[in-house]
């Protein structure tokens, strides 16, 4: 084969595995595509070290290249969250709110009084916050970095996104604890 096609080949093994990565994340296949990877690892290496003197081809490999390692740092750090049970996968709803948490913003510089506002029913935002940080510290984690400001600013923004996602004003908040970390989800409710 000459260069253009192994290039060619490369780019369709990648969207193959991207395919494949999207599955397993979804739980629609059960292992991670590991032989898959080593593949398209071994053939890029291998049109790397080849010299070309198309400069057209030069381009195209290079942006497949390009593509391919974020493709591969965004895959690491959704295994990364897999493996800690911070990750939410897409089918399950809702949206999850502990990596936006963790985060540290510049909102600290007003500190104007929190008001009042039932998000989840007839509890209000203080009672949310209350149990998220009892959640959080009844699985030893920090709780320094969450203030109240913080994590309603986090709220509303998500709390948005729900919205629009699934046109509906009726959203709830959970705070659960899983794999023995405390989790704020926010999801639209059933019928609504």
């Amino acid at each position: 084969m000459g260069d253009k096609d192994d290039i060619e080949l490369l780019d369709s093994k990648i969207a193959r595995l991207k395919v494949d990565y999207e599955q397993y994340f979804a739980r629609i296949q059960k292992r991670e595509p590991a032989k898959l990877r080593d593949e398209v690892d071994r053939a890029v290496l291998s049109l790397s070290n080849r010299q070309l003197t198309n400069t057209g081809l030069k381009f195209k490999l290079n942006s497949i290249v390009a593509k391919y390692n974020s493709y591969k740092q965004y895959w690491n750090r959704v295994l990364r969250a897999v493996e800690e049970g911070t990750y939410v996968r897409k089918g399950e709803g809702g949206v999850e709110l502990e990596s936006a948490l963790r985060r540290p913003g510049p909102e600290s510089a007003g500190n104007a009084p929190l008001q009042k506002e039932a998000p989840q029913g007839g509890n209000g935002f203080d009672d949310l916050y209350a149990k998220y940080i009892e959640a959080r510290r009844s699985c030893n984690e920090s709780v320094d970095a969450i203030t109240p400001e913080a994590l309603k600013k986090t709220v509303e923004q998500y709390r948005k996104k729900v919205e629009e996602q699934y046109q509906t004003k009726d959203v709830e908040f959970k705070v659960s604890i899983k794999d023995g970390k405390a989790k704020l989800t926010i999801t639209p409710k059933k019928g609504g």
